[in-house]
């Protein structure tokens, strides 16, 4: 039969749950429309692995273009392609919280003044599977006065402290898939609602089962007559040992 001391062991599990996501709050992701950072001017600046140019953000691999203003960007002024002059990778490591799940949001569009017109892109989470996007320029019909850019999403339950969030041009050559205003949202999972408390009997004081009956403060009993004393009171008859 279920006991008190199980109902208020489920309450202490909810709180702490509470305790730690207040405690832990996601900070979400950082620069996340590439507006901030040491930008040269100009149509674009290509960046390549070891750049620290644009805050917040690692170049793993190959080369992105920090475009400025060779198109408006989805949000803000600058934008990025993720094929520089080849294929390349964008990162940017997040502390987030095993088990709770992220929605990343992002502007997707593409490079319309050359390569192929099929654009193509990944994103991936550490732990997490990858995901591909694509964007068709000649479906699309943008041009670089109007981007027209379209908005994407990808989520991932994490399964370490310290999560890696990266983007990757699968798009040979140059002028890839354009993004912008990537957003990271959390949601954290409810807690399992504790066991139904059910009313202490006199069959439960029976023998040493007083021993692990609590009353409804979480208080034991120092014997067996106490208890038979609680639920004759009909639980006004606290228990006298503190928890």
């Amino acid at each position: 039969m279920r006991k008190r001391s199980l109902f208020a062991a489920g309450l202490a599990a909810v709180a702490s749950l509470s305790i730690a996501a207040s405690a832990f709050a996601f900070s979400g992701i950082t620069n996340g429309s590439f507006e901030n950072g040491t930008f040269a001017g100009g149509s674009w600046n290509t960046l390549h692995p070891g750049s620290t140019n644009i805050d917040g953000w690692t170049i793993e691999s190959g080369s992105v273009d920090w475009t400025g203003s060779y198109w408006p960007a989805s949000d803000g002024v600058l934008s990025i392609d993720l094929s520089g002059s080849e294929p390349g990778a964008i990162s940017q490591a997040l502390a987030t919280t095993i088990g709770n799940t992220y929605t990343v949001t992002f502007d997707l569009s593409g490079n319309p003044a050359c390569g192929p017109a099929l654009k193509t892109m990944t994103v991936a989470a550490t732990g997490a599977s990858t995901e591909a996007f694509s964007y068709d320029i000649s479906v699309a019909g943008n041009t670089l006065a109007d981007m027209k850019w379209t908005n994407r999403s990808y989520s991932f339950v994490a399964t370490t402290t310290a999560t890696t969030l990266t983007f990757t041009s699968t798009t040979a050559g140059s002028c890839g898939p354009a993004i912008d205003n990537v957003v990271v949202t959390e949601t954290v999972p409810t807690p399992e609602p504790p066991p139904a408390s059910e009313a202490v009997t006199l069959a439960d004081c029976k023998d040493d089962g007083w021993v692990l009956v609590v009353d409804g403060g979480g208080n034991h009993f120092k014997n067996q007559g106490d208890c038979v004393s609680y639920v004759a009171s009909n639980e006004r008859n606290s228990g006298a040992v503190a928890p």
